[in-house]
């Protein structure tokens, strides 16, 4: 490529595409196996979450495979900028949900927040993040030509990554704060005499943390990492602005943007928060019986769960 060309690269540089197939490849074989998991394991929280995330990474993934082509088509950039920004958003909406189901599985009275809350505030900051991002990312894209309005949308963008930045730091010490509430034994709030639901409405009388939940948490805290080293990247990133030496070095975002997400669905596809849910509460599941006359039992979902108090048998 001649030097006059070089300002209609908008990359900076022309993608490998070997990566770029590699990339596309991983993301789709991902995004199909959380598919058939959360059908399989009836978490279909995890469609509009973690599948949407992986769907979009696998678009942006191939418009950049375009670009190895032709960096030059614009097309293609508008179409990776704006895509591979916004698609962890979703991915993230999904570790918010688990988190507040772990709650409310293990005893949320540890917790700071009611399981509920921790999807009604934390959603509620993700679509926020998203939308900013997103039409941040339509103004950046659409105004290459215009140096001052591709700056306005790269603020823009840099303004959603920070409020996703912040909520996900505030999550984290929710979550820090609980395991070791839950380790010390110290709850913000005395529970009830049998406990609490996912659905609120039935107690329940016992919290064990078994091998499945273990899972299930470091599943969740090792991909909250690595989308959270994702964002930091990003935001330094679009602080350096869409010319500089950070958004034109290629390999940065192959490690930082790239693999960090595929981690993060990988690390989900084999602590499947569905299955470990559908499988903690069939470890849970319990009979206890008092003379023959009354019997405690339960039903149990992925996840919800009821308790009945059957009638005394004569």
């Amino acid at each position: 490529m001649s030097s006059s060309d070089f300002p209609e690269n908008l990359y900076g540089y022309t993608p490998t595409k070997s990566v770029c197939i590699i990339f596309v490849a991983l993301y789709a074989l991902s995004t199909i196996l959380h598919t058939w998991q959360a059908t399989r394991s009836r978490a279909w929280f995890l469609l509009p979450t973690i599948v949407v995330a992986g769907i979009a990474e696998v678009v942006g993934w191939v418009a950049r495979t375009k670009s190895s082509n032709d960096p030059t088509v614009r097309m293609a950039f508008v179409i990776q900028t704006s895509i591979l920004v916004l698609a962890p958003t979703p991915f993230v909406a999904a570790l918010f949900i688990g988190f507040g189901r772990v709650a409310a599985r293990l005893g949320p009275e540890y917790s700071r927040l009611s399981p509920r809350w921790y999807s009604r505030i934390f959603l509620s900051c993700d679509l926020l993040s998203l939308f900013i991002q997103g039409g941040g990312g339509g103004i950046a894209a659409s105004s290459t030509d215009d140096p001052k309005k591709a700056r306005l949308g790269s603020n823009i963008i840099l303004g959603g990554l920070i409020i996703q930045l912040i909520s996900m730091t505030t999550f984290s010490y929710f979550m820090a704060e609980y395991a070791w509430r839950r380790s010390v034994d110290r709850p913000f709030r005395k529970p009830s005499s049998l406990g609490y639901t996912e659905t609120g409405t039935t107690p329940m009388a016992h919290r064990a943390m078994t091998r499945q939940m273990k899972m299930l948490i470091a599943g969740i805290c090792i991909s909250t990492v690595l989308i959270y080293i994702r964002s930091v990247y990003r935001v330094i990133e679009f602080i350096d602005g869409f010319n500089g030496k950070i958004a034109h070095t290629q390999i940065l975002f192959n490690i930082f943007d790239g693999a960090m997400v595929t981690l993060a669905m990988y690390t989900l596809n084999f602590m499947h928060p569905g299955q470990l849910l559908q499988a903690t509460a069939s470890d849970a599941s319990y009979v206890l019986t008092d003379r023959g006359r009354m019997s405690f039992s339960r039903k149990t979902s992925p996840t919800v769960e009821t308790y009945m108090i059957p009638h005394s048998q004569k």
